[in-house]
Parts: C-alpha cells; structure tokens; sequence
C-alpha cells in the first residue's frame, strides 16, 4: 500500500482548510492570518457590527453637542432660579440652626439677593408670595420696625437675673389683674370646639395627630410656620401674624409648639446683641412670649396651650431648650388663660434624652427623628396625648378610646 499517495492528499486539503479559515484564497500567494485570540473573537471579525468610532470624527462630536446642551440647560435653570428666589434663600438660610450649613448658605444668597433687589429681579418672588398669602423673606428686615420687638420692649424686664418661673407674675400689668377667666361651654358634634395648633416645625406632625385623634366635639386646625421663632422678628414676626390667626381663624383654644429655631442670639432694637444663654437673653424671650400669650388669650376669652419644647440630644442645645422653657413658663404665669404643658417627664428616659420612648400601650417606639430635636409620628402621639386631656378635662370633653388615638 502506498502511504506517500495517501499522506499527499490529505496534507492538501488541511491546507485548504486553514487558507479559507486565514481568509486566504487556496494557491494564492496572501499569507495566512496569526490565529485570532478568543477573546476578541466576534468583536471586530466578519460577523460583528459593531464600528469603532475615532474620537476626532464627526460622529463623535455631535454625540457630544446634546450632551454639553443638556449640560448648559441645567446649569441655567440653576442659575435663573437663584437669580429669581435669592430671597427664598436667604428665607431658608435665616431660618437654619446656627452652624457652618447656615454660614454657608447665607454666604451665597445674601450678595445674590442685594444684586437681584438692586436690578429689580426679585419681583417674580415678591409676586409668588403676595399670591399664596405669604409675607416677603427678609421683609421689615430691621429689628425695630417688627411689632414683637416693638411690643417686648414696653414689658417690664424680670425682677433680676435667675428669677424663678413665675416669679415675675406680680405686678406684671393688666393681664396679672384678678380678670374672671371666660367659662368654657362645652362643645358638641353640631358645634365643635375650634382649635388651632400652631408654631414652628415641631407642629408638622403634632398638628394633624391631635386633629385625627381628637373627638368628633374637635375641629382643629393646623397652621405651621417653617424656620420661625421668637429671636428674629424680622425674618418672621409672631406678634402680627397671632393678631392675624384670631382675626380669620376666630379659635376658641391655641395650641402652640414653638422655639426650636430660637437657640441664637437676639438683636435688639437698637443694635445690641444679646448672646444666647445669656440672663439678658432669657428676659427678652419672656418678654415677646408674653406678647404673644397676651395676642392669643385675649384677656381670658381664649385658652392658650403651650406645650414645653422637647429634650434635644445635643446638650448645648438641650441648655438652650431648657432656658426657653423656663422663660415661657414664666410668661404663661402672667397670661389669664394660658397653660405651660412640661412634657418633659413624657419626652424622655428618667430625664435624659432617648430616641425611643413608651407610648400610652407601653410599647417601646422611635420617637424622635434623626436631628434629635423633632418627633416621629409616634412621638407627636405621645405630645399630642397630654394635649388631648387637657382639652377633655377643661371642656368637657369625651377622650378619645386608645384604638382611636393610635
């Protein structure tokens, strides 16, 4: 048997095989491709569509244009509404807790809002606010022309620094006078005794809790203001806008939670600052509480609820808390009809901050939010329980069962 003959036409034709593999033409003189790794087998050989695309073409650059279009579109947005809410801003900014964030924001948008005020581009809004009821950020920016400054500086200052709560009741004025407290009637479903909740932040959630637990002898209402207090009248003044809420709301009781913005100095009037903490600072705030009380109470014909401001988990903040408190306290003292609700026992862990607390069943529940300052929706049911019985004790009023209150 010849194995040469057999051995030549077997060698052709492998070599056939790996001509047409290389792309080569059998007999011709092209030689054969390197074998193609495996990993880029299909990524740019016959079968593949896929195109590579030089970075200079001209199909990349105009990838490129929709790109840096929607680049620039946004960045214009973000600037034209800078332009147009610098006031908001600094709204916002003025309401902040004192630290570097507030620092930071105040920094940009008060130049911003000098040079919108300056070309006239802060009319859009002025002209949002006066649509919605709201008053202009920063308006009566000056300390002195604020009704609350204005009405605190004519209160008698306190007996002498570390006065005791309530020790400046006598001889406070008219209110201190032996007025008879209006009786209350006690309400029906037909005729419902008309609440409102108000105050700063920590009414976000208060508010509707005791309106949605409340008996059906309840109509409350909830008006909340963001960022305010009683130490910057001149970004929000709580003297004109009280006289406001009895005047269109006509409410037979206010609730009110107010002071967590209020851990700051106080500019008075004529310029002077009163560093927070300090006795002078603590006097001050009585005083444009007890402003307030007076505006709400209306000499005894309405019931003012105040409720204590809450443990804070820092402790500087927490110091500040407890001053406020206790400047509060003494001005519920003067006020006919007004009650300080210290919920201080209710809020906390023997004394001491914690983020969870019982509620009415016992259960342990987070009660405060992640700023250690306001409440959970299982926190304002704590607040909100104390307030509910209040209200039944002093108007007769049907407490709502533990089901209904949860």
């Amino acid at each position: 048997m010849d194995t040469q003959a057999d051995e030549v036409p077997a060698a052709r034709a492998a070599e056939a095989l790996t001509l047409r593999a290389s792309g080569a033409e059998p007999g011709s003189d092209q030689p054969a491709a390197p074998p193609e790794p495996l990993g880029q087998r299909g990524a740019a050989g016959p079968a593949s569509t896929a195109t590579a695309v030089p970075a200079g073409s001209a199909s990349a650059s105009a990838a490129a244009v929709p790109a840096r279009r929607a680049f620039a579109l946004v960045a214009g947005t973000l600037v034209t509404v800078a332009l147009l809410r610098a006031p908001a801003a600094v709204h916002t900014g003025e309401g902040m807790n004192p630290g570097r964030a507030r620092d930071v924001v105040l920094a940009l948008a008060r130049p911003l809002d000098r040079l919108t005020s300056t070309v006239g581009l802060d009319w859009p809004d002025e002209r949002l606010n006066a649509l919605f009821g709201h008053p202009a950020p920063g308006a009566g920016a000056d300390p002195a022309a604020s009704e609350l400054a204005t009405a605190a500086s004519l209160v008698p200052p306190a007996a002498g620094p570390g006065t005791p709560p309530g020790a400046a009741a006598a001889g406070a004025g008219p209110t201190a006078a032996a007025t008879p407290l209006t009786a209350p009637r006690v309400p029906t479903a037909g005729d419902p005794l008309r609440v409102l909740i108000t105050g700063d932040s920590l009414t976000e959630s208060l508010g509707p809790t005791i309106a949605n637990t409340a008996p059906a002898t309840v109509r409350a209402q909830t008006d909340t203001r963001y960022g305010t207090g009683l130490v910057r009248p001149d970004f929000f003044d709580w003297a004109s806008h009280a006289r406001e809420q009895v005047a269109t709301r006509d409410p037979e009781v206010v609730v009110v939670a107010l002071g967590a913005n209020d851990a700051q100095g106080i500019t008075m009037p004529n310029g002077q600052v009163l560093p927070a903490g300090s006795p002078g600072w603590v006097d001050e705030y009585r005083r444009r509480a007890l402003v307030v009380l007076r505006i709400w109470a209306d000499g005894g014909h309405r019931r003012v609820y105040w409720v204590s401001l809450p443990p804070a988990r820092s402790s500087r903040m927490d110091g500040y808390f407890q001053q406020l408190n206790g400047a509060v306290a003494d001005a519920v003292h003067q006020v006919l009809g007004a009650a300080f609700l210290d919920l201080g026992a209710q809020l906390s862990d023997h004394g001491h901050y914690s983020d969870y607390l019982r509620d009415a069943a016992g259960q342990s529940v987070l009660a405060r939010t992640r700023d250690g300052v306001h409440y959970t929706l299982d926190g304002s049911r704590i607040v909100a329980a104390p307030v509910l019985a209040r209200l039944a004790s002093d108007f007769q009023l049907t407490p709502p069962s533990p089901r209904q209150a949860r």
